[in-house]
């Protein structure tokens, strides 16, 4: 397990990542990590059934609203802005409607999403019934279209898919997965405990300490474990903890 230290500096790494200079306009919450994998992460399984909506998201300006964001994603690489991030989202924000998301105020939307050099292109946005069950795919392929590598991300909502993406990857290979809450621009609230279920990781050659370099932090999870000398990996559930995006650092209860 990775000391608290190194969480804190992965956390910094996703703030730099993702902020491109506007620091203050994000917050990283809860997450979990695993790699780098001494080979490639050639495919990545898991689902979720979303948590409520967050609760107590203070919104002060209408026509810049807080953003709250929920992902897993693939990458070589946690903190070089030219490295894709390859991260199917579910998003919400208190006006559905303003932000491309069809949803209805109380749910989310998904969309599969790659952020690429400081630019997120991404699917539309579909909406997630209440209840439904989201299931999340990455394969690392090798497409008929070009002499090169791909990675596909594959949404399906209680068993059906809703959303696809291909990305080249040129000369970046996948090493990296890991997760975290986002927060966009203000208060976006109580975000309530939540997992990902039935999570695998095919590497694309046995790599028997991978196992050991996975970290959750802001939750819990008995660690991933292997049956096959270490090609594939694979946890039950992944818990994150409820999580707190207030503008003052504050931790506010509310349902």
């Amino acid at each position: 397990m990775r000391s608290v230290s190194s969480l804190a500096a992965i956390v910094a790494a996703l703030a730099v990542r993702g902020v491109a200079g506007q620091y203050d306009d994000w917050k990283f919450g809860n997450l979990f990590m695993a790699g780098p994998a001494k080979s490639a992460i050639k495919k990545a399984t898991y689902t979720l059934s979303p948590p409520p909506i967050p609760c107590g998201t203070q919104v002060k300006d209408p026509s810049h609203q807080p953003w709250m964001s929920i992902w897993v994603g693939v990458s070589d690489s946690i903190s070089d802005q030219s490295s894709d991030l390859y991260q199917p989202l579910l998003n919400w924000a208190p006006n559905n409607e303003q932000e491309g998301c069809p949803a209805p105020n109380d749910a989310w939307c998904v969309a599969a999403s790659t952020f690429d050099s400081g630019t997120q292109v991404a699917q539309p946005y579909v909406a997630i019934p209440k209840g439904a069950s989201v299931g999340f795919e990455s394969d690392l392929t090798r497409p008929v279209t070009f002499n090169g590598k791909a990675v596909t991300q594959v949404v399906s909502i209680n068993g059906k898919v809703v959303s696809k993406q291909t990305d080249r990857t040129g000369s970046q290979v996948p090493t990296y997965i890991y997760s975290s809450n986002e927060c966009y621009l203000g208060a976006c609230g109580t975000l309530q405990e939540y997992s990902w279920d039935d999570f695998t990781v095919e590497l694309t050659s046995a790599d028997p300490n991978f196992g050991k370099t996975f970290t959750v932090n802001g939750g819990d999870s008995t660690g991933l474990k292997t049956s096959d000398g270490g090609k594939t990996w694979h946890v039950d559930s992944i818990v994150i903890a409820k999580d707190y995006f207030y503008t003052d650092g504050s931790k506010k209860e509310c349902s």
